[in-house]
């Protein structure tokens, strides 16, 4: 760019204790001088900078006669323009200059061709798309025993969702003291009033919010019953099967047998084949979710019922808000936050209880009238959630 260097004659004599002379015409008043590249063409809005000092004030009407000096512009103030400048501006194009002298006095100015117009600065109208579900989500679950039994317990989870409630809350801090703004739920628009920065700055927040609502995330679940075959254990050996799966493991975790809840496992097939080897495994449910980003998830079963909210980052990682309920024999409740990598499995574990089995046998001839006998045994249960998350619309939108 080519630079113009303001000479500073008023404020040169002001330092030097020298009072500046008269005017010679009366049309213009004392002002720095001005002097132009002149290899350069004719300056315009951003193809020159330039610096200039004043460290007194100096009328802004006549500033703007002084920037428009030796340009091919022509910047016509409108009649209640006015004010004082102080201050120093460092290799500045003239559309910066204009924005850094006028904004803060409250003007603005408008271009048409050759010509700037410096007027008063007016709030602005736009209207924003939002594109979400004009409603309040909300999820909720509730077990408990017999009212009328003396043990009776019950648990509830709940989860209430309303983004055009939080986007007004939101967006209200961004706006000047003069600005309105209304939603308008069903339509799906947000209008806002306010001056032209303030604009800018809730278009650049509606689109990174919009980015992250709108993602979508698949959820792989797997709702399994592990029935064990060690009688005497409390629960699956979550510190062997860990172990397992990364290949390290020291004696005393492979002696101990403490449930684990929260495990991760990037190999599921491997996963269920350590299950198995720990009991006979059934499947109770596997359902697949499709939910947008940080709206909760159920999967019930007559067991289990599991919400699941999933927050998807930029960067391919999840949290994951878990709450299961078990119903029976007595109801029973956890929550978890959890972080993990697209595609890898969330393992949640730890509710167990006993399992009365009965079994008619043969007995041949001491067995009684009809040579059988009823057998009840009691077996160890542990219900095994896994949750694999999938990022599939949106992850590059930041």
């Amino acid at each position: 760019m080519d630079c113009v260097s303001l000479a500073l004659a008023l404020t040169l004599a002001f330092d030097a204790g020298v009072q500046p002379q008269p005017p010679r015409t009366p049309q213009m008043p004392t002002l720095p001088m001005t002097q132009l590249d002149e290899r350069a063409p004719a300056a315009d809005l951003d193809n020159r900078t330039f610096t200039l000092t004043f460290s007194q004030p100096v009328a802004v009407r006549d500033l703007l006669l002084l920037i428009a000096r030796g340009t091919s512009l022509s910047i016509v103030p409108d009649p209640g323009v006015g004010g004082d400048f102080i201050g120093e501006l460092k290799n500045v194009t003239i559309r910066q200059a204009l924005t850094l002298i006028l904004q803060p006095l409250g003007f603005d100015y408008l271009v048409d061709g050759n010509v700037v117009r410096v007027v008063r600065r007016q709030p602005d109208t736009r209207i924003f798309d939002v594109n979400y579900i004009a409603s309040v989500r909300g999820s909720e679950s509730i077990v408990g025993g017999d009212g009328a039994a003396p043990t009776h317990a019950s648990v509830s989870s709940s989860v209430h969702t309303d983004l055009f409630a939080e986007l007004a809350e939101t967006i209200r801090p961004m706006l000047s003291e003069k600005s309105a703004f209304s939603i308008d739920r069903k339509a799906g628009l947000l209008q806002v009033t306010d001056f032209p920065e303030r604009l800018d700055r809730v278009a650049q927040y509606l689109d990174a919010m919009q980015a992250r609502v709108l993602r979508q995330i698949q959820i792989d679940a797997q709702i399994l019953e592990v029935e064990l075959n060690d009688d005497d254990a409390s629960g699956i050996d979550w510190r062997t099967v860990r172990a397992q799966l990364s290949g390290t493991a020291s004696p005393a975790e492979r002696a101990s047998r403490r449930a684990l809840t929260g495990l991760r496992a990037t190999d599921l097939p491997k996963l269920l084949e350590l299950l198995l080897a720990q009991g006979k495994t059934t499947t109770l449910a596997s359902p697949t979710l499709l939910v947008v980003n940080n709206e909760p998830a159920i999967v019930r079963t007559p067991t289990l019922t599991i919400g699941v909210t999933p927050q998807a980052s930029g960067d391919g990682t999840l949290m994951l808000d878990v709450t299961p309920i078990v119903t029976s024999p007595t109801p029973e409740e956890a929550a978890m936050l959890a972080r993990v990598a697209d595609g890898e499995t969330l393992v949640v574990a730890g509710f167990t209880r006993d399992r009365e089995i009965k079994e008619r046998k043969n007995l041949g001839e001491k067995g009684g009238w009809f040579g059988r006998k009823t057998i009840v045994t009691h077996k160890k249960i542990e219900l095994v959630i896994l949750l694999t998350p999938h990022v599939v619309v949106g992850l590059n939108a930041q």
